[in-house]
């Protein structure tokens, strides 16, 4: 698909309060965040990025503080969980270039992908969880996407021709001598 009929495509799954994990392919600058956050912003929904591929997996599980013990608790910890993730309201959770972070921090994502939740953080139900990532086929540098994570996704692959860019280029006012080169 191309970038117009993704951000459609995004809008109707987000009206229809599908809460589906979407997976969106493409090439390395074509817009993929853009369109997420665009989406996020006409549908006055709260938007955060999340670049995976830089947080370790203590980022997103969240820091163990030790509790004060009691007589029939020894050795328990409370999870803080991080500030960033969603606490109430509504938005998208974008897990952006999710195939260049390390497996390890692939495997603490697939249980917000699958399950909407880590330790005992759960992501509001107002909230939609969208990741994207580049491609091998493009020089990317990716890991591998491990199947178990891969198959929780809804996977869209986004492309661009001369026309989309022409139509973007005209709603953006560029200028007709970069459009014509």
């Amino acid at each position: 698909m191309v970038p117009s009929e993704l951000a459609k495509f995004l809008e109707k799954v987000i009206t229809s309060s599908l809460q589906k994990s979407i997976m969106i392919w493409g090439a390395p600058g074509i817009g993929k965040s853009s369109i997420v956050s665009s989406v996020a912003n006409k549908l006055n929904l709260e938007f955060i990025d999340l670049r995976l591929s830089q947080l370790a997996p203590t980022d997103l599980r969240g820091l163990p503080v030790p509790q004060p013990e009691t007589p029939d608790r020894k050795g328990m910890v409370k999870w803080y969980r991080p500030e960033f993730l969603p606490n109430d309201g509504k938005g998208i959770l974008f897990l952006d270039e999710i195939n260049m972070a390390p497996p390890a921090m692939q495997g603490v994502a697939q249980q917000l992908i699958l399950d909407r939740k880590i330790g005992n953080y759960k992501v509001p139900n107002g909230w939609f969880v969208f990741a994207a990532g580049n491609r091998k086929e493009d020089k990317a540098s990716v890991f591998d996407m491990p199947a178990p994570l891969s198959n929780r996704f809804l996977h869209l692959f986004v492309e661009t021709n001369f026309d989309c860019f022409k139509a973007y280029s005209f709603e953006k006012n560029i200028s007709e001598e970069v459009i014509s080169f």
